[in-house]
């Protein structure tokens, strides 16, 4: 079985990795952060991810998830290194992004009306899925280490790569040794299936 498509049905690891915006109904998380339609305006409080305004019906959710995705490519392609994810949220669609003008400017010229709310990230999708693919390539080392690792996710928000594991306690403690001071945050998981794969070096 290809080690990939092993590991993505086994730790949900690929999928969330390399999408980055996970584009979830209602669902997805949301950190503190600011800005609003357009132009940021900073200081505003970001809304959960709940019900906060009208529940679009399915024609709108398709045309809000076309446009999530003509976001995310945009931001991806012309701001690598500032986009953090796209979230629906209602009948509005919240960017996470590192702050920037520049970023700013080009995604009010390019979706002028776009019902779109700027919040601010910690980190950018690119760094986060970097950071997930180095854990992922590391499951069967944490395995042995006694830290089942079941799945890995960049957050859409931009605050963390989240870790699921039976071990919370220990995880944390040492896959930071690992890694360094970087943004990880740990989950309970059930245990999946086996995760056979490649030793890292």
């Amino acid at each position: 079985m290809n080690q990939n498509r092993h590991h993505r049905s086994t730790a949900t690891v690929l999928g969330a990795a390399f999408i980055g915006c996970l584009i979830t109904a209602l669902t997805a998380c949301a950190a503190p952060g600011s800005g609003d339609t357009g132009a940021s305006a900073e200081g505003a409080p970001a809304p959960q991810p709940s019900a906060t305004g009208p529940v679009p019906g399915q024609a709108d959710q398709v045309r809000l998830t076309v446009l999530a995705g003509q976001v995310e490519e945009h931001l991806r392609q012309n701001h690598p290194d500032q986009y953090a994810g796209v979230v629906l949220n209602g009948d509005k669609l919240l960017v996470y992004r590192v702050p920037s003008k520049a970023l700013d400017a080009s995604l009010s010229a390019e979706f002028p009306d776009a019902p779109l709310r700027l919040r601010d990230a910690a980190h950018s999708a690119r760094r986060l899925e970097a950071l997930a693919q180095r854990v992922t390539g590391d499951i069967d080392y944490w395995t042995r280490k006694g830290v089942p690792i079941t799945t890995v996710a960049p957050l859409a928000d931009g605050s963390a790569v989240e870790v699921g594991t039976t071990d919370t306690e220990k995880a944390s403690a040492e896959l930071p040794e690992r890694y360094g001071p970087v943004p990880l945050k740990f989950t309970e998981a059930d245990p999946a299936l086996p995760l056979p794969g490649a030793t890292p070096s």
